[in-house]
């Protein structure tokens, strides 16, 4: 699941129990949006091909 920091807005994707943003450690966080979830999932191909691109 991709949840979003209330304080930070730090998006960010875990499996199972989550106490606290990995960013700036607020324990008030909650799922991301449909729009949200989109950005992030966006990112994530951006920087994966970045990554590969620099390996190749």
């Amino acid at each position: 699941m991709i949840y979003t920091c209330k304080k930070c807005l730090f998006m960010f994707d875990r499996v199972g129990l989550v106490e606290r943003c990995p960013d700036c450690g607020s324990e008030n966080f909650r799922p991301s949006t449909k729009e949200e979830k989109e950005e992030f999932e966006n990112y994530q191909r951006e920087f994966n091909k970045k990554k590969a691109d620099k390996l190749a």
